[in-house]
């Protein structure tokens, strides 16, 4: 099995990784004691995706929470320790209805204005509304929230000292450790699929981390599955959702596809629920162009931008006044400068006056 599964990851290689984003666990490891957030890459995937890389090189080890105001918040992620230091890049703010500050204990991106995010985060410790849509929140405390309560209660130097709210002692961040399994690729790589009732799928997920698990659900039912690839045949026609789930000793990562089972491929036969929604590019992976549709609702003023995966903006495709009902554009892998760009993986971000959704193409050259 083990041989067929590094066959299995070569074959994924060549088709191009594409990598995941789903609730990730991350563990600090404080001078003050631990804590741990989820994150919800799912919901905001340039931001949580921004902060796993500079966790997993390290970026966070040995730096010091340099800003703590009670009642309100503790924040790090300066290099410098002053708060005017970051990673040397900026990031988009990303905001999401279904993760907001209107609770207590929930990790924001912090900025110097729009679209300025790089390293430094904070964690509120009280429910702070104001900052909805204007800090990206990517996460919740879900172990240690008395930590990080207690963080926020140090002696500081106060709002007036030099430098503002600086713990008098530092509170010294040794660690952030990523605690999920890490997967490092999946097929099919489309979130929604358009077969045919008897047509066989293969479904995978890759994981080169020890000691894991793999459970398989086909409409919440387990299956006997137990290795990283799932073969299903959907004998009728309807929705089938099949859940692939990656546990190590403490955690588990979901991913889950939707299957819509139909007589025709085409995006068009899907059922729409008369609700603003984005669909998967097609063809995927492409190369050298692909079409992006999506659905409106109603009229509305509509942007739909490339990026990468670092949150830099490639090419702005639309931004206009659209009526309602479907829409269509074709992305040419090029850039707005007119360049093409290189292979790999890029986030298409559709946003409205309603929504704001993010689906990935991969560009294959």
């Amino acid at each position: 099995m083990k041989k067929n599964r590094l066959l299995f990851i070569s074959l994924l290689l060549l088709v191009s990784i594409n990598f995941l984003w789903s609730q990730t666990v991350a563990k600090w490891h404080t001078s003050m004691g631990d804590f741990e957030v989820t994150m919800r890459e799912d919901l905001v995937p340039i931001t949580v995706g921004n902060f796993v890389d500079l966790t997993n090189s390290n970026f966070y080890d040995n730096l010091i929470f340099h800003r703590v105001i009670s009642d309100f918040m503790i924040q790090d992620g300066c290099p410098l320790g002053t708060g005017y230091g970051g990673p040397g890049y900026a990031i988009p703010d990303e905001f999401h209805p279904s993760i907001n500050y209107n609770v207590p204990y929930v990790l924001g991106m912090a900025n110097a204005g729009a679209n300025t995010g790089g390293s430094q985060y904070f964690i509120t410790v009280e429910s702070y509304p104001s900052l909805n849509n204007s800090y990206s929140a990517f996460g919740h405390v879900t172990l240690g929230s008395n930590i990080v309560e207690e963080i926020s209660e140090v002696p500081t130097t106060g709002p007036n000292g030099t430098p503002a709210n600086k713990p008098l002692t530092d509170v010294v961040i040794d660690s952030i450790r990523i605690m999920t399994p890490r997967l490092d690729g999946y097929l099919p790589i489309e979130d929604t699929l358009y077969v045919n009732a008897g047509e066989a799928m293969v479904f995978a997920l890759v994981c080169n981390e020890e000691d894991v698990t793999y459970s398989w659900f086909i409409d919440d039912e387990l299956q006997m599955e137990t290795s990283f690839i799932l073969n299903f045949t959907p004998a009728v026609n309807g929705w089938h959702e099949v859940k692939g789930v990656v546990s190590n000793e403490n955690y588990d990562l979901p991913k889950v596809w939707w299957i819509y089972v139909t007589g025709g491929t085409e995006i068009t036969d899907d059922v729409i629920s008369n609700n603003t929604r984005l669909y998967q590019n097609i063809p995927n992976p492409f190369n050298p162009e692909t079409t992006i549709k999506f659905y409106l609702n109603e009229a509305e003023q509509v942007s739909l931008e490339i990026r990468n995966i670092k949150g830099q903006l490639v090419k702005t495709l639309l931004k206009s006044e659209l009526q309602a009902g479907e829409h269509s554009i074709i992305w040419n892998g090029k850039d707005d400068s007119g360049h093409n760009v290189a292979s790999g993986i890029y986030l298409y971000h559709l946003k409205t006056n309603n929504i704001s959704e993010i689906k990935k193409a991969i560009l294959l050259k």
